[in-house]
């Protein structure tokens, strides 16, 4: 199984882990194969027969970023994923395990903690993020959908915040720990005594590392078929 499989998004934090994970994949390059392309990927499933497809390729950034740019993360998000599930299906690809986000699930009072499973559509998400939120959910009525109808093994996991090697530090598009990381690492440099971080800090957050996640993933690859997406991820 492992020798026969696609991952998208390759170049990304969880692709990187996947490489270290999963060395024997193949991880097409971005200037190769461009996901936001009709078509995308169609005929590179036709002509290797690949069997199995780990679907990470995203559109993504921190809070500020899908704020200032909601348009964009929603409509690219929409374009990759319709283009790879399409492809999937088209190819007879027997499998396809793809990576939502914890963004997927709707903002209070809709939900009650711990969040499962079954209340991932019982109310909008957050309003920071809803473009990039909303076309990350419908990566699971894709996969549902192709499944009622064509029978296609399609999975979804959704994970919690992630961090790890090959993140983004950028400080207006970067998620909380490299941003921290890098507002602490400059605040040492320049002999600063205090760092801004944004908001009130009594949210509560889940993070998990990102080879932990792919790990995760290859394990969902080789033993869960179920419709129904599952969450994925430290709890601590």
């Amino acid at each position: 199984m492992k020798k026969n499989t696609l991952v998208t998004g390759g170049s990304g934090m969880v692709g990187a882990a996947m490489r270290r994970v999963l060395p024997s994949a193949y991880y097409p390059r971005r200037q190769d194969e461009n996901l936001l392309e009709a078509g995308a990927l169609y005929a590179e499933l036709r002509a290797i027969n690949y069997d199995y497809i780990v679907h990470l390729a995203a559109k993504v950034g921190g809070v500020k970023a899908n704020a200032d740019f909601v348009s964009d993360f929603y409509y690219e998000n929409e374009k990759i994923n319709q283009n790879v599930l399409y492809a999937a299906k088209e190819a007879g690809v027997k499998k396809v395990v793809s990576l939502l986000s914890t963004c997927v699930y709707p903002d209070a009072p809709h939900v009650t903690y711990p969040l499962t499973e079954e209340q991932l559509h019982m109310g909008p998400p957050h309003q920071s993020n809803f473009g990039y939120a909303y076309a990350k959910r419908m990566v699971d009525v894709m996969s549902r959908a192709y499944r009622q109808q064509y029978g296609c093994n399609f999975i979804t996991a959704i994970p919690n915040n992630l961090y790890g090697e090959n993140d983004n530090f950028d400080l207006e598009n970067s998620h909380a720990i490299p941003a921290l990381m890098r507002k602490i690492w400059e605040a040492k440099l320049n002999g600063a005594l205090s760092v801004e971080c944004w908001g009130t800090g009594r949210p509560l957050r889940e993070f998990t590392y990102s080879e932990d996640i792919a790990r995760i993933l290859v394990f969902l690859l080789e033993n869960y078929n179920d419709a129904h997406p599952i969450n994925i991820g430290n709890t601590e």
